[in-house]
Order: structure tokens, then sequence, then C-alpha cells
């Protein structure tokens, strides 16, 4: 459950303001309306490679996040002397409780939470009017806007998974 949601944010707060920087640059200094003028729609050539991108990266991430917290546990429980639970019994408890369908509803979650980021990052980017200013105005609402999503569609993407 904590593996994509943490994702998620590490990722709105590296990629997604990167993301909305970059585009919300370009829109203030015209480059996009140099692609409109040349009849190239900037979706095509601005957004779908960061959708792709995010799409591919974050069950990957998400994976490596649950597995570093699985043996992050299980060094704590090895190490911490208030734990008296030794490594074999961690992972064998582990294996009993998770199942394969845990695993996948977080890698759909990540999936949601990834495409919800570039959607938000790359429409604040790209809507972006005024000056230098407003580049880092843009790229704080669409972190904002971002990681209260994320916090949103846990909830409602777990309650969708439970009924399931």
């Amino acid at each position: 459950e904590l593996g994509p949601v943490m994702v998620a944010i590490l990722i709105t707060g590296r990629v997604g303001s990167a993301i909305t920087a970059e585009l919300a640059s370009m829109k203030v200094y015209q480059e996009v309306d140099a692609l409109v003028t040349m009849n190239i729609p900037p979706e095509r050539i601005l957004v779908l490679p960061r959708l792709a991108a995010v799409l591919v990266m974050m069950p990957v991430l998400t994976l490596i996040a649950n597995l570093c917290g699985w043996y992050g546990g299980a060094l704590v429980c090895q190490y911490t002397q208030f734990i008296s639970v030794d490594s074999d019994a961690y992972f064998a408890a582990l294996k009993r409780y998770m199942t394969w369908g845990d695993i996948m509803d977080g890698l759909l979650k990540a999936e949601v939470f990834g495409f919800v980021i570039v959607l938000v990052c790359c429409y604040t980017g790209l809507s972006t009017r005024g000056g230098p200013r407003e580049i880092g105005a843009s790229v704080t609402k669409a972190v904002v806007a971002s990681l209260i999503l994320i916090l949103v569609l846990d909830y409602f993407v777990t309650k969708a998974l439970l009924f399931t």
C-alpha cells in the first residue's frame, strides 16, 4: 500500500516539477507557439514522451520501493532489540500474508498515479501565461495539485480494488 504512494510523492516532487518547469518555460518563451506555427501538435511532441516514460518507470520504481521496504523491515527485525523476530520468521510471515494480487494492486495504483502526475503537470505547464515569475507559481500549483490528487485517488482506488 505504501510503496506506490511514496514513489508517486517522490516522482511528483522530482519529475513533476521538472516537467512543469520545462513546459512552462517553453510556453512563456513562445517555443510552444513556434510548434503550433509549424503545424506540429505540441501534445504529441511534448506530452506523450513524458507520459510514456513515467508509465514505464512507475511500476519499476514501485517494485524497487517495495523490495527496499521488505528488506528494510527484515533488517529492523534482525537488528532491533525491541522486536524479537528473526529474518526467516519475517519472510515467512511476509510470504504468508502477501499475495500476488496485493503486488498487482500496487502496480495498478502506480500507473494511475503516474498518469495523473503527468497530466496535471503537463496541463499546468502548458497553460502558463505571463513571465518568468509565473513559471515558479505554475510549478508550485502543479506539485500541490498532484500531491492532493494522489492522496485522494489512493483512497478511491483502494476502495475500488476492495470491491473487485
